[in-house]
């Protein structure tokens, strides 16, 4: 017996713990599931599921996570979401196991729908910003400790650490650092204080489908209660989104005035994140957007 053999025994047990009878896997296939983990389409007796896969140590805390955060977007029916069914850790690897969604081709007015569907999402609010736990962009930890002001939290936890930790890799110098700390200072200047939305966290264009209903669907979440315009500017960063997504946007989110201009500011955090995780590639567009705002 291989080992994927072995690992696939072990999912079926667990199904068949989860729903209380017996599951068969009647074939696995490898396909693509991000940057980071491996996944597989699971054919079982009782549907098509999705599999993802990891030995790293953090693999499991960072399924837990991505399990809770499903949950979160799942219960506001606002957009549709993979289901999350479990996760679990044996023999060194970890696995989280959701249902699969088949692609399908986009409604009439796709984007506006999209658009309409995030917004709804971002309508989910609560007394303040962060989240139940700490967790993950890619495999960097995220920080959400529950703070009022959310300037000072963009700040102190998004920004802040991991403008350090580009330092302390030698992606940044002490030169540049200074600058960013300069911007961080001027967040309370730059950022709105908006009411706390629901986030996906992560919405880049690898992170949504076409269902096979015709609606969008989003997944692999980074979630957190922030600004909603956190959600804009990723989905702006490096393309996959249509410009009637953003307009319909505009309109039905009630975006505040100047949030194009906001957007870069935005933005640095996910560069920072590809600049720690992917090198200096990112370096560049990170210093021309703290030179930019930070004076």
């Amino acid at each position: 017996m291989s080992n994927n053999d072995t690992w696939f025994s072990v999912i079926a047990h667990e199904l068949s713990a989860r729903w209380q009878s017996p599951v068969r896997i009647l074939q696995a296939e490898s396909v693509a599931g991000g940057d980071i983990h491996h996944a597989y389409c699971l054919h079982t007796d009782r549907g098509t599921l999705f599999v993802k896969t990891h030995t790293h140590p953090q693999a499991y805390r960072m399924f837990v996570c991505e399990f809770h955060a499903l949950q979160a977007i799942a219960n506001t029916h606002a957009i549709r979401v993979p289901e999350p069914i479990l996760y679990h850790q044996a023999q060194g690897r970890s696995f989280l196991v959701m249902n699969f969604l088949e692609k399908g081709k986009p409604l009439p007015h796709f984007w506006e729908i999209f658009a309409e569907q995030l917004a709804a999402l971002h309508r989910v609010t609560y007394e303040r910003y962060g989240w139940e736990e700490d967790n993950f962009i890619g495999w960097l930890p995220q920080a959400n400790r529950w703070m009022d002001h959310w300037p000072t939290f963009y700040a102190e936890q998004r920004l802040a650490p991991l403008l350090k930790q580009a330092f302390d890799q030698q992606l940044l110098s002490k030169a540049d650092l200074h600058v960013g700390e300069q911007l961080l200072r001027r967040c309370s200047e730059l950022l709105p204080n908006d009411r706390p939305s629901l986030l996906h966290g992560d919405l880049w264009g690898g992170n949504f489908l076409v269902s096979d209903n015709g609606m969008p669907a989003i997944f692999d979440p980074a979630s957190y209660f922030g600004h909603r315009e956190m959600d804009i500017a990723m989905a702006d960063l490096f393309g996959g989104f249509d410009r009637r997504f953003f307009e319909a946007y505009a309109t039905v989110g009630s975006l505040e005035a100047r949030w194009r201009q906001r957007l870069r500011v935005y933005q640095l955090y996910y560069l920072l994140v590809h600049l720690i995780l992917f090198g200096r590639t990112y370096y560049r567009r990170v210093m021309d957007i703290l030179h930019d705002y930070a004076s």
